[in-house]
């Protein structure tokens, strides 16, 4: 297994399979894949992956079905799971966020490099989160731009929780694996239970 994790991209179309295999795995990562909704399921009881991307209109099994199943198994439960995907009306992305997805993201609306940024976010571990400073910012309600950011997310509930409602707080770490010194992989968090986005 690489040292940055493995990667198990669920995904029918195989060029977007293809496309983020290449990205992964230049940026370090162990990356297997697989076309439909059973193979994935399979995939990820048996290798047990850092992190799922996963598309929601897959062949056999749909993506939902695969993310019910890993969030009721205890061995798959705290594997995060980014949602990949076509479908981006508001309650697709409800439903997804309330069944335990740890992100969303909408096929074409983000650049890989972004999906990319998202992925580094997921895989902060507890151990690394301990020995790097983090940054902690409360988000303030007003604003274009926070409003934008909101939408975008599908948090229909403002800066709150979708668990338990309390408000959430952006997590900034240093990104030292990025050229510069003002780089940060960045995270929203919730303070009592700990989910992120």
């Amino acid at each position: 297994m690489s040292s940055k994790g493995t990667i198990l991209i669920v995904e029918d179309q195989a060029g977007f399979r293809m496309i983020y295999e290449d990205l992964l795995v230049h940026e370090g990562y162990a990356v297997i894949t697989a076309g439909d909704g059973e193979l994935g399921w399979e995939l990820i009881k048996e290798k047990k992956p850092s992190l799922v991307l996963l598309d929601l209109g897959l062949p056999k099994v749909d993506g939902f079905e695969v993310l019910r199943r890993m969030r009721a198994d205890p061995e798959t439960k705290a594997i995060p799971v980014i949602i990949f995907s076509v479908m981006g009306e508001p309650n697709d992305i409800k439903k997804a966020m309330d069944m335990g997805a740890n992100d969303y993201t909408i096929k074409g609306f983000y650049t890989p490099m972004q999906i990319l940024s998202k992925i580094k976010s997921q895989l902060i571990q507890v151990e690394p989160i301990r020995k790097t400073a983090s940054y902690k910012i409360p988000l303030m309600a007003g604003g274009e731009e926070l409003a934008k950011l909101q939408e975008e997310l599908g948090l229909t509930r403002g800066y709150q929780c979708p668990g338990c409602g309390v408000d959430m707080a952006l997590e900034l770490f240093p990104d030292h694996l990025r050229e510069g010194t003002h780089w940060f992989t960045a995270r929203l968090v919730c303070p009592k239970c700990g989910k992120s986005i």
